[in-house]
């Protein structure tokens, strides 16, 4: 694209000394991309396959979502997701924000998206409490112990790989 450019624009002076260069305005100078010799962002984090971008940045990490977002149907569509991933999406409730001035109704609008047929009760359930229990459990299997979810959270942590979001 550079080229591209350099030769509508930059005339044929511009585009011969790039061509010499192959494409770098000063090659084996890295003083232009702060001291970073290798440019490739993701190089430390040796990617070989596909399924490598889903198993660094889909199943470890967990994503707070509001409540009443429509978007969070897309956590669970792995039909649309690349690789069939699903997020780990957690319901994270907008009761404390100043729009809010009813928190009754907070939990019954995350509930549209399976009124409306766009998640199941499954995703909701994994929404709501599964993928919480997981964030927290899986650090700390003792977690929930004492609670009153703790039976419930043991369940969910004793459950087979296939059932759990991202995996």
């Amino acid at each position: 694209m550079l080229a591209d450019l350099a030769g509508k624009y930059g005339g044929e002076a511009f585009v011969a000394a790039l061509r010499e260069r192959d494409g770098w305005p000063y090659p084996g100078d890295d003083k232009l991309t702060g001291g970073v010799a290798d440019l490739d962002d993701y190089s430390a984090c040796k990617i070989t396959r596909k399924e490598d971008w889903r198993d660094l940045f889909v199943t470890p990490f967990y994503f707070g979502c509001e409540a009443d977002d429509p978007s969070n149907v897309w956590a669970f569509n792995s039909r649309a997701n690349p690789l069939a991933a699903r997020l780990n999406a957690i319901f994270s409730s907008d009761i404390g924000h100043f729009d809010v001035p009813d928190m009754t109704g907070v939990l019954p609008e995350a509930y549209e998206m399976v009124e409306k047929e766009l998640a199941t009760s499954d995703n909701f359930r994994d929404f709501t409490f599964a993928n919480v229990v997981r964030l927290f459990g899986r650090v700390n299997p003792r977690f929930f112990e004492g609670t009153r979810v703790a039976t419930a959270a043991a369940t969910v942590l004793g459950q087979a790989p296939e059932r759990a979001a991202a995996e």
